[in-house]
């Protein structure tokens, strides 16, 4: 199907529990939507008005499948609603479109995106601004790449060898190769899985990295500190998605 991306909008993110996936992010540091509503999503600030920001836990069968957002479309609608905590009931619409390949992915487009913006929801302890980019891994990144960039009308760069970025909007998408991927996340031991391609993992912008390191550190969880101050969160603390903060200051 050929479309207009406008940006990546949404990173899905499905699994057996929820509740203890978003146990496990709280420790990082981030605000969820509330519970007892699917899905509990981490909401950032968006660059556009009008194209969220934002990862949701769904439950289902385990994967993680990339959201693109589109100006027009046809598909299932589904409606979701939360209370902010001065009782106020948010709704959001949300048409899905058909999945897609090579790497797992489906238009989307908002009815209501502010829903996703709710001032209490976008603010985080660990200081987190936004998602930058998200990681996925193939065995032919130039091919996957220029796949997904001609279904989205996407540019395409080389940045290195092994890995090709695909940008639509703010949020970036960076396809690397198993060998490329493994070395470039040697401190956390980064392990290219089985079935590719598959996205691994995301960037997030972050204010500043020595409060987010006490917080992790507080909170027993394990990360690496590597070149720019950035800190990895590794992938098998949180359901095979490994966490980049990108520092800001």
């Amino acid at each position: 199907m050929k479309i207009e991306a406008r940006d990546i909008d949404h990173l899905t993110l499905n699994v057996g529990s929820p509740d203890e996936l978003a146990n496990k992010l709280q420790q990082l540091g981030f605000t969820l939507t509330p519970e007892g509503v699917e899905p509990r999503c981490i909401c950032f600030q968006p660059a556009e008005d009008d194209v969220p920001n934002y990862l949701e836990l769904i439950e289902g069968e385990p994967g993680i499948e990339l959201a693109v957002n589109v100006a027009e479309l046809e598909g299932e609608t589904r409606s979701h609603s939360w209370e902010t905590e001065d009782g106020f009931e948010v709704e959001a619409e949300v048409t899905i479109g058909d999945s897609e390949g090579p790497l797992p992915w489906r238009p989307v487009q908002h009815a209501n995106p502010e829903a996703f913006m709710e001032p209490e929801w976008i603010v985080h302890p660990n200081g987190a601004l936004g998602m930058m980019a998200v990681h996925a891994v193939s065995d032919d990144p130039q091919a996957t790449a220029k796949e997904l960039g001609s279904a989205w009308g996407a540019i395409t760069e080389d940045l290195f060898d092994g890995c090709v970025m695909v940008q639509t909007g703010a949020v970036e998408l960076m396809i690397w190769s198993p060998g490329a991927y493994q070395a470039e996340y040697k401190d956390v031991e980064a392990i290219a899985p089985e079935q590719k391609p598959a996205v691994v993992g995301i960037a997030i912008a972050v204010e500043r990295a020595r409060p987010l390191q006490a917080l992790l550190r507080a909170n027993n969880v394990p990360f690496a500190l590597t070149e720019g101050d950035r800190v990895i969160v590794p992938a098998e603390q949180i359901d095979g998605l490994m966490i980049e903060f990108m520092p800001q200051n």
